[in-house]
């Protein structure tokens, strides 16, 4: 016959383990612990580098959470040797470069498609020949989504695009913006299942019209700077219209760039070189674009370029000063068939130019002295073409 556990030990066996005791710590692999020491000093380019090494690695990385460099890569135009891509879609190797870490990294790219947008770690290119689709992208996982045409057969010379947010987040949208028509898609939902907004009088323009989102709220303005908007997620989405018009400087062909910022609206005007540059916040219920000094923006710099605009803070930018305005080089071209596709050049003696420098001063008559920056220690390899800033990330999706 068993005796009876004393009340003690019986108590003591339900006791929870002290912290330190060996039942108290978690049960990790032997990979886990090297990932647990190492964690600390891990940044996002250690986890590009090393993201491979094993299913462990994968998980660690997901649980460190690391996050995103806060200043953007600059994405280089193709090189010489990629423009003869012998199909469109082929995938052919693009250079990232990390401006404040100087440092570059390659991904396959599909070649001969244009970069629309960029928003959380994905690319939206749109194929330049038939069959027409447009293609979400995170070039560095790999991960691919296609999405149907979203004008079927009527022509359009061009068009704006926007992602609301990351593929990761259920109120994503991909909206693009032509003549008079907004169309929007939940491209993780059916792979472009269109709705259509109209927006009369809107007319899309190179240089001169662009497309913000602020939530899942779009902005989209024209030449004239008329400006619509639509809650993309409301039951009934409507497009709203105000007249925001002003008088610019005459003598110039003003570039503007929509710009979000803190949950508001920016408008920075620029002449084509970029040494004259305005700075206006939106204020909507007063149909005004009020004009900003440059400590308006706080400790911020812009980075501006089609489809791909966003304000970081200086913190990030490697010492460039609040109010510091960084423009991608993205010639005007016609249409979008012809953008990033023509380049003129062979790629071989002096290297391009591929984003300028200035600095927000005393508005649209102030002259700034503009640097125009190449990649240091690369060789001159690389056709004339769009540069493009891209927010790299990676989806908790990705680390199983």
């Amino acid at each position: 016959m068993r005796t009876p556990p004393s009340r003690r030990a019986a108590m003591a066996a339900a006791a929870p383990p002290y912290p330190g005791s060996a039942r108290a710590r978690p049960r990790r692999l032997p990979g886990d612990h090297i990932i647990a020491a190492l964690a600390p000093h891990l940044r996002f380019a250690d986890h590009l580098a090393h993201r491979i090494v094993c299913r462990s690695w994968r998980r660690g990385c997901r649980l460190i959470g690391r996050a995103p460099p806060p200043f953007p890569w600059l994405m280089l135009p193709p090189t010489a040797a990629s423009r003869a891509a012998p199909d469109p879609g082929t995938p052919q190797r693009r250079v990232f470069y990390d401006i404040p870490g100087g440092r570059s990294y390659a991904y396959p790219v599909p070649a001969s498609y244009r970069y629309v947008a960029s928003r959380g770690g994905w690319l939206v290119l749109v194929a330049s020949d038939p069959p027409r689709r447009l293609v979400v992208l995170n070039p560095i996982t790999a991960m691919r989504l296609v999405v149907s045409w979203p004008f079927g057969e009527d022509p359009t010379e061009g068009f704006h695009a926007v992602l609301t947010a990351s593929l990761a987040d259920p109120m994503c949208f991909l909206a693009v913006a032509t003549d008079r028509l907004v169309k929007y898609c939940r491209p993780t939902l059916g792979g472009g299942d269109w709705a259509t907004l109209r927006a009369p009088g809107f007319r899309y323009d190179t240089a001169c019209s662009d497309l913000v989102s602020v939530g899942t709220m779009v902005y989209l303005m024209d030449e004239r700077r008329k400006l619509w908007r639509a809650d993309l997620a409301a039951a009934e989405p409507k497009v709203e219209r105000r007249d925001t018009a002003f008088v610019l400087p005459p003598g110039e062909r003003w570039r503007h760039y929509l710009v979000e910022s803190l949950g508001h609206v920016l408008l920075v005007v620029s002449d084509d070189h970029h040494k004259r540059i305005g700075l206006y916040r939106l204020n909507w219920d007063a149909r005004l674009w009020v004009r900003m000094p440059a400590s308006g923006l706080g400790d911020g710099v812009l980075l501006l370029g089609r489809g791909c605009s966003a304000a970081v803070p200086a913190s990030a930018a490697a010492g460039r000063l609040p109010g510091s305005v960084l423009v991608v080089r993205q010639p005007w071209r016609s249409t979008f068939v012809h953008m990033g596709l023509n380049f003129s050049g062979d790629g071989g003696g002096e290297q391009p130019w591929f984003w300028t420098e200035s600095r927000l001063g005393a508005g649209l008559d102030d002259d700034q002295l503009v640097m125009r920056k190449t990649v240091p220690q690369r060789p001159g390899k690389f056709a004339t073409g769009d540069s493009f800033w891209f927010f790299p990330a990676i989806d908790q999706s990705d680390c199983p």
